[in-house]
């Protein structure tokens, strides 16, 4: 991993050594880079997290069987010149090869800005937060 993922990584484990943390309800979610920081952080660490938002992002799709079991809510717009939407679209594909059943949304007429929507749509916090290992 990289160090930046290192020390999230550390700090993940720093909390819930000193915090009352459920560990059966940790979440992760991260937009652009963050993106493919999230999907990158659940393939590294498969069974940290109960559920994932990766939004505008993209990741290894080899590694796709390994987090097939973990609740995931993909968001990506479809006009996005930053990140092209394909990447999310490959993940979403080798995630179902691999018996998945992700949640997907693109966004329409929507640029690198899909953060929005996947943040204030309401029905996709909710789910995130009712997700439990």
């Amino acid at each position: 991993p990289s160090r930046p993922m290192q020390l999230v990584r550390e700090l993940i484990q720093q909390i819930i050594t000193k915090a009352p943390v459920d560990t059966n309800r940790i979440y992760i979610t991260g937009l652009s880079m963050g993106g493919y920081g999230t999907f990158d952080a659940i393939e590294r660490y498969p069974d940290l997290f109960a559920a994932a938002m990766p939004v505008c992002g993209g990741g290894d799709t080899s590694k796709a069987s390994s987090i097939a079991h973990i609740p995931m809510w993909i968001v990506h717009g479809s006009e996005d010149p930053t990140v092209n939407p394909l990447n999310s679209l490959d993940m979403l594909q080798a995630l179902m090869k691999a018996g998945a059943h992700p949640g997907f949304t693109l966004v329409p007429e929507t640029g690198h800005f899909s953060w929005l929507e996947a943040y204030n749509n309401k029905l996709a916090i909710e789910w995130m937060f009712r997700q439990r290992k």
